[in-house]
């Protein structure tokens, strides 16, 4: 009877012992499970565009709905402002199309999209903007009449740089500066030692190059920038991508000049065109006398052809060793006459 009372209880207790075992690997099995789709949730989650965005610096905004409309409107401080209803579409990962009701637009708008900052490009006259996602909704219509009243108080009066949204506003600028037409579009420059082409996109308002966008402003010409920056250090940060650009004349010849906005020393980069090739060539320039520091062409295949050819109507950096040389033979000829 004792015998058969404990093989009852041991099987009891086997029975028991195989359920437990059983429902931990269901729970192990289910958490898992569970961990494998959060983490596959995550990693296929992409940024979502839908929200607004704004652009203190160049005074614009703009709103994405979830129905693939929307609206872009820009604080313009001279003429009338800019209100037009969008579509947009989704291209690929955080990346976007945009297409504008504006017949001064005529091409597309391209957006790209990282973390909470948005770069919309386009082509001909369009300013390559960056902006920012707002936390809350905004509402455009407040945005552009709080820009127009910034538009119309000048910072000046209170020396308050984190009040003046506005570019005109701004201590020392007077505006955007309007690259002319011949120099605008795309260009491919060659590195001379090794071959390699980069890409150079001049637009209205803009230089976009690898890894860098200069907004071009004209400064006033009595502005002392270095000491007003000791007082005021958050206006670096208000025109960190700015850059300003002056037109040059030297025999005839019309150069445009173009220097960071607090750069102090150094003659900045120079812009001008030359016929090479039966084409025209964008001759960007530096130093003293803006010697040649690198040849733009229309197409890539030109620039990876003519890499290494010097062009005799040009400046060149090895041009000053040269006219020392010139200038050493004809000494020692007057010397030995």
């Amino acid at each position: 009877m004792k015998n058969r009372v404990f093989i009852f209880l041991l099987v009891g207790f086997l029975v028991l012992t195989m359920a437990g075992c059983q429902s931990q690997i269901k729970q192990e099995k289910g958490s898992n499970e569970q961990a494998r789709i959060i983490k596959k949730t995550k990693a296929n989650k992409n940024i979502s565009i839908i929200g607004s965005y704004r652009d203190d610096a160049d005074g614009a905004a703009i709103a994405f709905n979830s129905d693939h409309t929307g609206r872009y409107v820009y604080a313009d401080p001279k003429n009338s402002d800019t209100d037009d209803q969008l579509t947009w579409k989704k291209t690929g990962k955080n990346t976007y199309i945009i297409r504008l009701n504006d017949s001064d637009v005529s091409s597309v708008l391209t957006a790209k999209l990282t973390g909470s900052t948005l770069v919309i490009s386009g082509d001909g006259d369009w300013n390559t903007e960056t902006f920012n996602k707002t936390k809350n909704k905004l509402n455009l219509d407040d945005f552009l009449s709080n820009r127009k009243v910034g538009n119309s108080t000048s910072s000046k009066a209170n020396g308050d740089v984190k009040n003046s949204k506005s570019t005109n506003s701004i201590p020392g600028d007077e505006g955007l500066f309007d690259m002319p037409n011949e120099l605008r579009g795309t260009w491919y420059l060659a590195n001379e030692s090794d071959g390699s082409v980069s890409k150079l996109i001049i637009d209205k308002n803009t230089i976009t190059g690898e890894g860098f966008v200069e907004k071009l402003h004209k400064m006033s010409k009595n502005f002392d920038f270095t000491s007003y920056v000791q007082e005021h250090p958050s206006y670096q940060d208000m025109t960190k991508d700015w850059a300003r650009v002056v037109v040059l004349s030297e025999n005839g010849e019309s150069k445009i000049n173009v220097r960071g906005w607090l750069q102090g020393a150094g003659a900045g980069e120079y812009y001008n065109l030359a016929t090479e090739h039966g084409q025209k060539v964008l001759v960007i320039g530096g130093g003293a006398e803006a010697w040649v520091d690198g040849i733009g062409w229309k197409n890539k295949t030109d620039a990876e052809k003519y890499a290494k050819e010097k062009f005799s109507d040009l400046h060149y950096r090895e041009d000053i060793s040269l006219e020392n040389n010139d200038d050493s033979d004809s000494a020692t000829t007057n010397d030995e006459n």
